[in-house]
């Protein structure tokens, strides 16, 4: 330190014998996209905005609550019936336009560990005076929006499973956020697999939607997004949350019983909000309007699987690290999965030889859990370097930290003197994440090496062209997927 003396005097100098030191940077930062009921606040809009969001309350207060979600009643075959009433099958089928799983999909993530996150609105299923479009478009503009974010690691995109699966539309999504998070290089994408929300009727492949999964997705950057397989049985939707909004009320006058249905007409001519509350709890005695509020808590209640996995990977990384693979633990809020796996019906799902891309399976094992996330592969199955999702996600936090952190250097000399300290300053990072054991290796020299100077990594061309290079080689822990343990039989006196 140079110091201006003039006056006579003492003078108290401080020096740290410490190099600059290198911070971890978030690593378990969702982003959500889709539908809300609104966008803005106090007049301000926050359409295709990155919304930062803490709480769902937060989340009520720049976006709204849930759909109206309004549910029609057909009659239908026995077989496929979800009701029977008198005699007669009805179906409960929810109107297209009121179906959106957003909002749901963020009380998932925050009930398994999820904490501050974004959220993308790319429409407004109450603002829009027009027929709401669903657009991979819309989609893809929000995920281009992420360039200029740094902080969100993680894509989230449950309403992209409102889009046609036949078109491709779906699937030019998932390539899209491939795509971005291979060139921006600080995040991964959790994907669902199509169609996965409900058993397949007998006689039908039960594997065609991963097959189709599997044929769409793609071909290049793999490593950076991972699937989950199949969706999930929830509670999150309870039948106390379900009222007289979510019916066409005109079509349940052929099921009610007789004595209710003046109580139904009343509800059908309230035009007072107060009013229509007091005739609906009237209905409640009604043992089949009752019903039907059950099965509806029970179909909104089907969600896609990522939200949840994401408040997984959120609270494994602030409890334990992000070299920790999210998985072997029981996803709260969740009833079980939509279909049954078993271990051989698994072997297809975690290796296929044929594509390479692994999906993710959740499973129930009696005594341990209703839904247990049970793999942790990214889609890139066939790569020896970036199967695990844990160790894709550990190698773009190191990559992340170290960028940011070498930043400081910038148009200092390109000197022995500036390699000395970017080398120590990630020697003593990557020691620190070695003894949290993240890297693996006797000694730090074992676990990872760091290179920096005239000869190692550059060239008098190099420094003449201001360019300093830098080498970072790490060998990260990876999760034991597979135990076998051996067993003999010891004989007597032997």
């Amino acid at each position: 330190m140079s110091l201006n003396l003039r006056t006579p005097g003492v003078y108290t100098v401080e020096k740290s014998k410490l190099g600059d030191s290198i911070s971890q940077t978030s690593t378990a930062v969702a982003v959500f996209i889709g539908y809300t009921a609104k966008a803005s606040v106090n007049g301000k809009s926050f359409h295709m905005v990155p919304v930062v969001i803490n709480s769902l309350s937060e989340y009520e207060l720049y976006f709204g609550r849930q759909p109206n979600h309004v549910f029609s009643l057909t009659e239908t075959d026995k077989r496929e019936s979800d009701i029977n009433i008198d005699g007669k099958s009805y179906n409960l089928v929810q109107n297209e336009n009121s179906k959106f799983y957003l909002y749901y999909s963020l009380k998932l993530f925050f009930d398994n560990g999820g904490s501050r996150c974004y959220v993308i609105s790319i429409g407004q299923y109450e603002e829009d005076t027009d027929e709401l479009e669903i657009s991979k478009d819309r989609f893809n503009e929000a995920i281009d929006k992420l360039k200029k974010e740094d902080e969100p690691t993680i894509i989230v995109m449950p309403d992209s499973l409102l889009l046609s699966e036949e078109d491709g539309s779906y699937y030019s999504v998932v390539t899209h956020a491939l795509s971005h998070c291979a060139e921006t290089m600080n995040k991964v994408a959790l994907f669902d697999v199509y169609g996965a929300d409900k058993e397949l009727p007998l006689g039908e492949d039960k594997n065609k939607y991963i097959k189709r999964f599997r044929e769409n997705a793609g071909l290049e950057n793999l490593s950076y997004g991972a699937c989950y397989y199949p969706w999930l049985v929830t509670n999150i939707v309870t039948q106390n949350d379900i009222n007289y909004s979510y019916f066409d009320l005109e079509l349940l006058k052929p099921i009610i019983e007789e004595k209710y249905q003046t109580v139904l007409d009343n509800l059908i001519k309230a035009t007072d909000e107060g009013e229509k509350k007091y005739w609906d709890r009237g209905l409640n005695g009604c043992k089949e309007y009752v019903a039907l509020k059950k099965i509806i808590a029970s179909k909104l209640g089907i969600l896609p699987a990522a939200p949840a996995v994401a408040g997984l990977y959120t609270k494994t990384d602030n409890t334990q690290g992000v070299w920790i693979a999210p998985a072997n633990k029981n996803l709260n809020s969740v009833i079980e999965p939509t279909i049954k796996i078993s271990n051989e019906e698994q072997e297809n799902l975690n290796i296929d030889p044929i594509s390479g891309k692994s999906i993710n399976a959740i499973r129930t094992f009696r005594g341990r859990g209703c839904a247990i996330v049970w793999g942790a592969r990214t889609l890139d199955g066939n790569s020896p370097e970036w199967r695990y999702v844990n160790v894709k996600r550990l190698f773009i936090s190191i990559e992340k930290s170290i960028a940011t952190a070498s930043a400081k250097v910038v148009f200092k000399p390109n000197v022995a003197m500036t390699w000395s300290i970017v080398k120590a300053s990630i020697n003593n990072y990557l020691t620190d994440l070695w003894r949290k054991g993240a890297l693996v290796g006797a000694t730090p020299s074992e676990a990872f090496s760091v290179l920096c100077g005239l000869g190692e990594t550059m060239d008098q061309n190099d420094i003449n062209e201001g360019i300093m290079r830098i080498q970072v080689a790490a060998a990260p822990s990876r999760p034991a997927e597979f135990i076998v343990i051996s067993f003999e039989q010891k004989m007597h006196g032997k």
